[in-house]
């Protein structure tokens, strides 16, 4: 893997990130420099669609326009990668899985209604742990998304004949999809398409695109974040099967780290 160097205020010295890695600042920013890097994102390529399921990309294309906002486009379009996969790993439960890729489609559409300062303070953190000043922004992105799929789904489902059952089981996943600890505590009321709508979104933070870009929004060196997602994992998912999946994806972090050595 060949690396790159960046460097932004209020991130470490010789910063590197792999060559396929592309970050972005958003136009007409506002933010003092050394807070600039809280912004950076991934710009939306069509090749990305090709993580989200047919059935699903009508919906997705709706949603899109919400999502050009902290990476959330890239990230929903990767998540879905993961929602057969991650499906199969519960043979043995009813699952609804409409309900599950259309929770993830418009979880984070509440990003679009949040201000610079708002995304800045919710990425104030070196690993998963949620400080005080982020904890704000993250409850309130998740009402704001809660009012765009309420308005979304009430006007057309896209073919996916949705029930009313299953609109509402859509928003409150989407209400609850960052409060992990809350979902695992209150386990058996919840239902599984909450839980799976939590480990798929929190899939992001170990893959390759995210972890690199994190290390730069968040200010924090590789070997570092890596030992702090080892930390924080088993808390930020709800389910087995998540953490092993996600212990697998933070093991192919660690391979790529290690190739940093020869810089």
């Amino acid at each position: 893997m060949n690396f790159k160097e960046i460097q932004f205020a209020g991130t470490p010295d010789k910063s590197y990130i792999p060559d396929d890695i592309n970050l972005k600042l958003p136009e007409n920013n506002k933010l003092p420099t050394d807070q600039l890097h809280f912004l950076l994102y991934i710009p939306w390529e069509e090749k990305y669609i090709n993580f989200v399921p047919q059935e699903f990309r009508n919906l997705f294309n709706k949603v899109l326009p919400y999502l050009h906002f902290r990476t959330t486009d890239v990230h929903t379009a990767i998540s879905l990668g993961f929602l057969d996969e991650f499906i199969g790993k519960f043979p043995n439960t009813s699952i609804n899985r409409t309900v599950v890729a259309v929770s993830l489609i418009l979880h984070d559409s509440g990003w679009s209604k949040m201000s610079e300062e708002e995304i800045a303070d919710s990425l104030g953190v070196k690993g998963l742990v949620l400080t005080e000043k982020a904890v704000g922004p993250k409850e309130k992105h998740a009402a704001e998304s809660v009012k765009i799929a309420k308005e979304v789904l009430g006007s057309d489902d896209y073919g996916l004949k949705l029930t009313q059952n299953e609109m509402d089981l859509i928003y409150n996943a989407v209400l609850f999809h960052d409060k992990p600890e809350m979902v695992t505590e209150a386990s058996g009321s919840i239902p599984i398409e909450v839980k799976l709508l939590v480990d798929l979104d929190h899939f992001w933070s170990f893959t390759h695109e995210n972890f690199w870009q994190d290390t730069i929004r968040k200010g924090v060196l590789p070997k570092m974040y890596l030992q702090n997602l080892s930390k924080d994992l088993d808390k930020y998912f709800v389910t087995d099967e998540g953490k092993k999946m996600a212990a697998n994806l933070l093991a192919q972090r660690v391979e790529e780290v290690s190739e940093l050595k020869n810089i």
